[in-house]
């Protein structure tokens, strides 16, 4: 071979060799960069919870720091005195990478269309999602006015998400349930989260079964600050639910005064089908004992004037008479709620302060024969629990 023909080869070779190089380096590129999990806040604040809301944002950002490249931390925040923007907290960095005309974040089509964007745009192996708003529960924005006359800023609760409507009738919107499961999609998230008062009731956890492995939220009231997110925010990353939940009750429990107020629960979504099926079992045996039944024997957990939060339970002991039906009850239960903790008090000090005897991490509706005028009772017989469970 001349030595224009070797010099020829070895500069072929070379070639090779370096494609092959560089094809190497970006294939460990992408490997290195592949997005581990990417979190959403969905932060409905265009009401009182603006200045929470800020703070919230902040305190992800001083948490996340360095180190979780692998992970998308992306904040939706609707407040007041600003447009909608979606944020990229990182690296101590907030970015606005998108921003929105005015629009009411309380609306489920809003909401499903942020989700979408942030499934579309910022693609992970992995999903979850914090709903941060204020909330009701289960409870229709139209019967709330029945259940809180005397408290004025109750009406301006519901489900979940409130966004202010000044100058409109009505002056406020909301999200009902049925239209919260409708804007989440199926089978994405890992977890759902909710940073909101009353969320943490068999009903909503059993509307939201098909949208997370579990779910964090509390039965009764959560004070303004919300979740300690410069402790929680690398669990929320990592998916470390139970951590969060601990770090959520360790952070209130060790206050003092009114601020020791807390209760939370995980709950594993996997179970909810068969713990409705036992429920049923003993509400078609013994639900005839409802309507008599002395509530006031049943822990309650919020501070309404008319209650429709009680521990669920401390309910199913209180009318089923059957040993071996509490005991699978029990069984199950436990299934769905490996974690649930409460503050002996709820807003000690306060005149309506709340001892908690009971904190089974799910609270549950009783239909009252006083509540059938309102149509809150029939209100009730809409959700899925209800007429799965044949609970009316």
């Amino acid at each position: 071979m001349s030595k224009k023909g070797i010099r020829r080869t070895k500069w072929v070779l070379a070639l090779a060799c370096a494609i092959a190089l560089l094809n190497s380096c970006i294939f460990k590129d992408e490997k290195d960069h592949k997005i581990h999990r990417t979190v959403l806040v969905y932060m409905c604040a265009e009401n009182g919870l603006t200045y929470t809301a800020n703070t919230n944002v902040y305190s992800m950002n001083t948490s996340i720091g360095n180190g979780m490249d692998n992970y998308n931390l992306l904040v939706y925040m609707d407040c007041r005195g600003m447009a909608p923007a979606l944020l990229h907290v990182h690296n101590f960095k907030i970015d606005t990478i998108a921003k929105y005309p005015e629009r009411d974040s309380a609306d489920p089509e809003v909401m499903r269309s942020v989700i979408d964007e942030v499934l579309q745009n910022w693609k992970a192996e992995h999903y979850g999602l914090v709903l941060w708003s204020h909330g009701t529960g289960w409870l229709p924005a139209d019967k709330l006015h029945f259940v809180a006359p005397k408290m004025g800023y109750v009406p301006r609760r519901r489900a979940f998400a409130m966004e202010d409507n000044p100058g409109q009738k009505p002056a406020y919107s909301c999200m009902e349930l049925d239209e919260l499961t409708e804007a989440i999609p199926d089978d994405v998230f890992d977890f759902i989260l909710f940073d909101a008062c009353y969320m943490g009731n068999v009903e909503v956890a059993f509307a939201l079964r098909n949208k997370a492995d579990q779910i964090v939220s509390s039965a009764c009231e959560i004070v303004s600050y919300g979740f300690p997110y410069h402790i929680v925010t690398r669990d929320l990353l990592n998916n470390n639910m139970l951590k969060t939940c601990n770090e959520f009750f360790d952070y209130y429990n060790g206050m003092s005064g009114w601020w020791k107020t807390a209760g939370i629960s995980l709950v594993n979504t996997a179970g909810l089908d068969s713990l409705a099926r036992c429920f049923r079992k003993i509400i078609n045996e013994y639900g005839d004992k409802v309507p008599d039944m002395n509530v006031k024997r049943i822990q309650c957990f919020d501070r309404f004037d008319n209650h429709t939060s009680y521990d669920l339970e401390n309910f199913v002991e209180a009318i089923c008479e059957n040993n071996d039906y509490m005991n699978e009850f029990r069984l199950q239960l436990e299934a769905c709620v490996p974690y649930k903790v409460s503050t002996p008090t709820l807003f000690p000090g306060d005149a309506d302060q709340i001892a908690i005897n009971s904190y089974c991490g799910m609270s549950v509706f009783i239909p009252r024969p006083e509540y059938e005028a309102s149509g809150l009772n029939e209100a009730y017989r809409q959700t899925e629990w209800s007429d799965y469970t044949d609970y009316r």
